[in-house]
C-alpha cells in the first residue's frame, strides 16, 4: 500500500511538473532586415518571453543587435563619362558610416498570438548605445606624368583637391577600413510589431515605428561640415523570421 501511495504521489508530481513546464514562456530568436530614411540594416533579436496565455499582458524584456548603413540625404551619385569603364562615386561624400546598434526592448502585448490562426500585436519601446563606424572614401584619380602618360591612382577623396573631371569612380569599399574611427551615441525608439505563424515553431514579425539616434558630434559623412548631422530621426520598417527555442 505504501508503494502504491508513493507511486501515485510521484505520478501526481510528474503530472504537475509537466503542466508547469508546458505553461512556461518560450524564448524566441529572429533574424531580419529593415529599411529607414538613411539606409538599410540587418538584425538579430532575442524575444525573451513568449507564451500562449499572457492574459495579464505583462511587459516583456527583449534584446537585440543591428548592423546598418547610414547615407546622407544629400548624397548625389556621379559618373564621369570622359573615361571608359568609369565607376560611380558620391559627390562630396568623404566617409562611409555604418552603425552597430545593441539595444534592449520592452514589449507590451496588446493582442496575443495564441495559435497559428491569430495575429499578435505589441507595442515596443527600445533604447540602445549605437556605435558609429566611420572610414574614408577612396577614389581613382587621373595622374599624368611629364611624358603625358595617364594612370589612375587610388587616393583618399578630398573635393578640394580632386576635381570631378579627374575622378574615375570610387575605389573598393574596403579601402580605408584600416583608418576606421568610432563614435558612440544613444538611441531610443517606439513602434508596433505584428507576429503570425505557427506559435511554437516559427513566426513572422513585421515592425514599424520611429527611431532617434544622437551622437556627441556630427558624423562627418560629407565634406561640407555644415550639412552633416549629429541627430538622426527616422521611421523604420523591419521584417524578421525566427524559430522558437
Amino acid at each position: 500500500m505504501y508503494l502504491v501511495r508513493k507511486s501515485s504521489l510521484l505520478l501526481f508530481l510528474l503530472f504537475c511538473a509537466s503542466g508547469f513546464l508546458s505553461a512556461q514562456k518560450t524564448s524566441f530568436s529572429a533574424l531580419g532586415a529593415g529599411i529607414n530614411r538613411f539606409g538599410f540594416s540587418f538584425h538579430f533579436r532575442h524575444y525573451g518571453e513568449i507564451k500562449p496565455n499572457n492574459n495579464n499582458f505583462k511587459p516583456i524584456l527583449d534584446w537585440g543587435i543591428e548592423l546598418g548603413n547610414v547615407q546622407h540625404p544629400r548624397e548625389v551619385a556621379l559618373l564621369n563619362t570622359t573615361f571608359q569603364n568609369s565607376g560611380v562615386y558620391k559627390l562630396d561624400k568623404v566617409n562611409y558610416n555604418w552603425n552597430i546598434r545593441p539595444s534592449v526592448f520592452f514589449r507590451k502585448p496588446i493582442y496575443n498570438r495564441n495559435d497559428r490562426k491569430t495575429v499578435g500585436m505589441s507595442g515596443v519601446l527600445g533604447a540602445g548605445i549605437p556605435l558609429a563606424l566611420i572610414w574614408p572614401v577612396y577614389v581613382n584619380v587621373l595622374q599624368v606624368d611629364g611624358s603625358g602618360n595617364q594612370t589612375f591612382a587610388r587616393e583618399r577623396y578630398n573635393p578640394d583637391v580632386h576635381p570631378q573631371s579627374q575622378i574615375n569612380g570610387r575605389a573598393s569599399f574596403a579601402n580605408g577600413m584600416g583608418e576606421m574611427s568610432f563614435i558612440p551615441g544613444l538611441s531610443a525608439q517606439a513602434g508596433l510589431e505584428f507576429s503570425w505563424g505557427s506559435f511554437r515553431s516559427e513566426a513572422n514579425i513585421l515592425g514599424f515605428g520611429l527611431r532617434v539616434e544622437a551622437f556627441p558630434k556630427k558624423i562627418p559623412i560629407l565634406h561640407t561640415a555644415a550639412l552633416n548631422k549629429a541627430v538622426f530621426a527616422s521611421f523604420y520598417l523591419n521584417f524578421a523570421f525566427g524559430l522558437g527555442n
